[in-house]
């Protein structure tokens, strides 16, 4: 029998991300792809972006398709929120495996991601990747990195996940980050990772933090390895 398998987005991304993967793991899965709220397909809600409301997201399609406990895999952003979601509410997560979740976020940090996403500079240095943020995201990609940036320089001022909480996390973790990401460090990925009570480390060799650079091959064989050859 197969089992459940829910994939989650980075920011500014979009569930369209994940058909190779979801392709290459359906013999054994079933998988899951969703959008958060303002992302993808989905609309814009009458409030902020925030971990706080796509955990909410998440913790939807877990409970109206039956899943709990569920098998997450979180690119990015989608990583943080998976774990946002197990550190208050652990009944509904099973196990996770993170790729190139940032961790450490400080207003340095929030600054420096938050200037590479003024639609501005993309639309003048970028047009290619701003003509596929406008075909991404339907309801608008500008209103997009707009969101985005207020929550990354909320998430400067105020990071969700700390040492605190992240001691709640019960699920068995793997937090995974490339050797060449030059958004998330192998150091902040170890630290945060030794806050969580069953957790592991995987430094992925020739991986950037884009998951469309990531080698398919590589990944599936770790997402197997992780969850499906444990069971």
């Amino acid at each position: 029998m197969k089992t459940n398998l829910i994939l989650t987005h980075g920011a500014i991304g979009s569930s369209s991300q994940f058909i190779e993967l979801k392709n290459a793991l359906s013999d054994i899965y079933n998988i899951f792809i969703f959008d958060f709220e303002g992302h993808g397909n989905e609309a814009f809600q009458h409030r902020p972006f925030k971990i706080e409301n796509f955990s909410d997201n998440l913790e939807s399609v877990i409970v109206k398709n039956r899943l709990q406990p569920a098998d997450i895999f979180g690119y990015s952003m989608g990583g943080y929120v998976a774990l946002y979601l197990a550190s208050t509410r652990p009944e509904l997560i099973n196990r996770i495996y993170t790729l190139a979740t940032k961790f450490e976020w400080t207003a340095e940090s929030a600054k420096r991601e938050t200037e590479m996403l003024s639609a501005e500079k993309i639309e003048m240095k970028l047009p290619h990747f701003a003509a596929l943020l406008e075909r991404r995201h339907i309801h608008g990609w500008k209103e997009n990195l707009l969101r985005t940036k207020q929550m990354i320089v909320s998430l400067g001022e105020n990071p969700v996940l700390n040492k605190e909480n992240m001691k709640n996390i019960i699920s068995e973790c793997r937090i995974s980050v490339g050797d060449s990401d030059k958004m998330v460090s192998k150091e902040e990925s170890k630290m945060f990772a030794s806050f969580i009570q069953k957790s592991e480390v995987k430094i992925l060799q020739n991986t950037e933090h884009p998951i469309e650079k990531t080698d398919l091959s590589l990944l599936v064989s770790e997402i197997k390895d992780f969850l499906h050859f444990r069971q």
